[in-house]
């Protein structure tokens, strides 16, 4: 809230700004909505309802919650399974390379093991290889020792330190998830502690396709937080008009329809017996064609476009970078301290 007017200030300034990530909101029931409206755009809101303390407790904590605000032009979806996230939210919108998950990201350092394994658990799900959409990750990830040049977290052998295991974690899922992240030694927080300057990188950017985004900007913090604001651009369009929707092309997507489904519906609607017995086999066509085009009316759909879609390199695939970023990891442990284990 004390970082409102800024934010109006900076928005009126960058105003080709289409979405805006806020990290830790510190927001709660008692504000409102209204209080804030910036012109121009729309918003969703994550506030923190969990005691940090205590996962049994009816009690809610002070601190933490997401927010996106986006263009009042942008049609966009919330992503349901990500409510189980805790501190963080997730969107959807329609582009010229398909549907784009954006999610916003505060892991706060305080979070238990649970609460670490729900978020761990929405961010598995929302960056699934299997997905039919592209995901982009922002916000405050607080890995202070994640080494993202290399992407380990620096453990010492024999360590049981759960701060740098829940740390590794996070590293080990991106890595298994196929996930690029663009900073990778640049400072994002600095702060006075005790007269010492501390510095570390701990938002990040991370994203399922490399073809996605083109270029990250770093600029000021706002008002007097310790992290700097940074923008982000994309390679893809986004699709909310009668006119842009009609350059997009539409897939059917039987992955996203049960067999069980698609078999009681096929029951319940369609007669597959011929209407005469007299037919030839052109009308016979006509008329199975006719009820396979029913069957596939209850069969989602998702958006295609022949141009300007962020389109993956052939050795590009999730399973390759999955493999190649182990094998890094792999390499870095060795060089720390090289061993048969290692």
């Amino acid at each position: 809230m004390n970082k409102l007017d800024e934010l109006k200030v900076f928005l009126s300034i960058h105003d080709n700004i289409e979405f805006l990530f806020i990290a830790e909101t510190h927001l709660n029931k008692d504000i409102l909505d209204a209080e804030l409206q910036i012109s121009g755009y729309s918003f969703v809101r994550r506030d923190r309802n969990y005691d940090i303390n205590n996962d049994c407790s009816d009690i809610v904590s002070s601190g933490g919650g997401s927010m996106i605000y986006y263009k009042n032009y942008i049609n966009i979806n919330v992503v349901e399974f990500f409510d189980k996230a805790p501190d963080s939210l997730a969107i959807s919108v329609s582009t010229s390379g398909g549907i784009v998950c954006l999610g916003c990201i505060y892991r706060s350092p305080s979070l238990s093991y649970s609460q670490n394994d729900k978020l761990l658990e929405c961010i598995n799900s929302i960056c699934h290889e299997s997905n039919e959409f592209e995901t982009i990750l922002i916000g405050d990830f607080n890995l202070p020792n994640v080494s993202w040049e290399n992407g380990i977290v620096k453990t010492p052998k024999g360590s049981n330190n759960k701060i740098l295991s829940n740390q590794e974690r996070y590293v080990n899922l991106f890595n298994d998830k196929g996930m690029s992240w663009y900073f990778t030694d640049e400072i994002t927080r600095r702060r006075l502690v005790r007269d010492t300057l501390q510095e570390s990188l701990l938002d990040q950017v991370l994203f399922s396709n490399d073809a996605l985004v083109s270029d990250v900007q770093l600029l000021p913090p706002l008002g007097k937080s310790d992290h700097i604001s940074f923008v982000t651009e994309l390679c893809v369009k986004l699709m909310n008009s009668d006119e842009d929707c009609k350059q997009l092309k539409y897939s059917t997507s039987w992955s996203k329809v049960s067999p069980s489904d698609l078999s009681n519906f096929s029951k319940e609607n369609i007669d597959w017996n011929y209407s005469s017995s007299e037919l030839d086999v052109e009308e016979m066509w006509s008329e199975l064609l006719g009820k396979l085009n029913q069957v596939e009316s209850v069969v989602p759909k998702i958006p295609l476009i022949d141009g300007n879609r962020p389109v993956k390199l052939p050795w590009s695939t999730t399973s390759l970078k999955r493999m190649r970023k182990n094998k890094e990891k792999a390499w870095s442990q060795f060089d720390i301290a090289p061993s048969n284990e290692h």
